[in-house]
């Protein structure tokens, strides 16, 4: 009768499968905490780097694991899969993020209007103590930006600047931001809104100003201005932003109002 050896599984497998599994739990809570409990962003990044190490080890044991188990034949296939699985989850959006490094600027401020920019009034009392400087950066700031974004430009509009304005606050309020201040559009003052937009995953919150000037009876610029409050790099949320907002208000502005029912 052949002698029976123990089978032999793969520890690598086994420590991927753990730490990939510890991982998931770890980003998903942090990113919930950040997004909906007002987590401190400084503390949320630390948790997330936690998770991301986790990943990045876990794909790298799993990956090992791999190897064992094909080249000796250990047992741990799908540990090693699983492992990697939950890596793959944790590590895919940061991935993502990291490929807008190769052809986006390393910008956080971006403004439709690079000589006049809109100031941030009121983002100063409701930002962290080590959040950045609400100061525009300057012409290399602006340089970068109009050759990235050629696309972020002030809007006109064929409308009265109170319509304008209006479908500004009521479009800033159903992307759920929270409004600081708002002012209508007089006479000789433009109309300026600011307001704080969450980012949609992870929730970084910036800082928005929107100001609707009065050209004409019916002719209306509008400008706007997002900042982020942490880190060199938006990863092009900031160019995003403000170009859904303007496309979503001119939208907006041209369907048709339904005239009231006689009675």
């Amino acid at each position: 009768m052949p002698a029976r050896y123990p089978e032999r599984w793969s520890r690598q497998a086994r420590w991927s499968r753990r730490l990939g599994i510890f991982a998931v739990p770890v980003a998903v809570l942090t990113t919930l905490l950040h997004r909906f409990a007002d987590l401190d962003t400084q503390a949320g990044m630390v948790l997330l780097g936690v998770a991301l190490a986790l990943a990045l080890c876990a794909l790298i044991l799993g990956i090992g694991a791999f190897t064992v188990i094909w080249t000796r034949g250990f047992h741990g296939t799908r540990q090693a899969i699983s492992g990697v699985a939950c890596a793959v989850l944790v590590l895919a959006w940061p991935a993502w993020l990291t490929a807008h490094l190769v052809y986006l600027p390393a910008i956080n401020d971006v403004t439709t209007d690079w000589f006049d920019p809109p100031e941030l009034r009121q983002a100063a009392r409701v930002r962290p103590p080590d959040a950045l400087s609400t100061e525009y950066p300057g012409k290399e700031v602006a340089v970068r930006q109009r050759q990235a974004y050629p696309e972020i430009v002030p809007l006109f509009l064929g409308y009265s600047a109170n319509e304008v304005y209006m479908a500004a606050r009521t479009l800033a309020e159903d992307r759920g931001w929270d409004i600081l201040y708002d002012i209508p559009p007089g006479l000789q003052e433009a109309g300026r809104i600011e307001a704080v937009a969450p980012t949609l995953l992870f929730g970084f919150r910036d800082d928005v100003v929107i100001v609707v000037t009065r050209l004409g009876p019916q002719e209306t610029r509008v400008d706007m201005r997002s900042v982020s409050r942490f880190g060199r790099h938006d990863f092009g949320a900031n160019a995003a932003r403000i170009y859904d907002f303007l496309t979503g208000l001119t939208a907006r502005m041209e369907i048709p109002v339904e005239p009231e029912p006689t009675s």
